[in-house]
């Protein structure tokens, strides 16, 4: 069966990104030369750009064309967190504040139904200084019978019970500059004055896609620092 014209336009544009004929952040062909060079309408064009938009393929700037993502649907990346710089790791620890079962809904509302929700709040130091207060709501499966102590470091736990290593799973995360920062946040961080706060938001999900963690994170400014590189 014949495929639809914008679809054979959408896949013929891919393979050319993927083949890196058309190099990230480079302007693909024009919606008239498309046009004219598949004998179409600009409905059709337009409909294929849209969908190759909406796949992260590419991305418009008005005024000046279509342009292909700087990161890339498929690509590898690694990052690595580089605060060990402003502070020896022999000074780091993990005090849990506390451990309770979450009931609001907006949150167990992200959660496949019928799931329990364990929510653990914790706070981390480099020596005597607070730097990062993290929540992590959790499939409480993963973590069945924990102590404190053990939920200093979860993914250790759910290695230990569950034999899963959760840096392995599908993510997505998302970093940004939060000001002003929340009363309660400023003083679990000892913040003073007007310093913002690296916000992290960070979904983990299962082999079959289901939500397994979702954590909220706000790290000091000062103590931010990453290292992104494709693979």
């Amino acid at each position: 069966m014949a495929i639809a014209k914008y679809e054979e336009i959408k896949q013929d544009i891919v393979k050319r990104i993927l083949s890196k004929e058309f190099q990230p952040g480079q302007k693909i062909s024009s919606e008239a030369e498309l046009k004219s060079k598949y004998n179409v309408s600009s409905t059709t064009v337009v409909k294929a750009l849209n969908e190759l938009v909406s796949e992260g393929y590419v991305y418009r700037v008005q005024g000046k064309g279509t342009f292909v993502t700087k990161a890339l649907r498929g690509t590898t990346v690694r990052y690595f967190e580089n605060d060990y710089k402003y502070f020896d790791r022999s000074d780091e620890r993990t005090e849990v504040i506390s451990v309770k079962t979450e009931s609001t809904s907006e949150i167990i509302g992200e959660f496949e139904e019928g799931i329990e929700v364990q929510e653990i709040t914790r706070l981390k130091y480099a020596g005597d200084t607070p730097i990062q207060l993290t929540t992590t709501y959790m499939d409480s499966n993963y973590i069945q019978g924990a102590s404190k102590e053990q939920l200093k470091s979860i993914y250790d736990t759910v290695r230990e019970k569950k034999n899963i290593n959760l840096f392995n799973n599908q993510f997505e995360e998302n970093f940004k500059i939060l000001s002003p920062v929340p009363n309660e946040i400023k003083k679990l961080l000892k913040i003073s004055g007007e310093a913002p706060v690296v916000f992290i938001t960070q979904k983990t999900y299962s082999a079959d896609n289901k939500l397994i963690e979702l954590i909220l994170s706000y790290k000091k400014h000062d103590y931010f620092d990453i290292t992104v590189t494709s693979v």
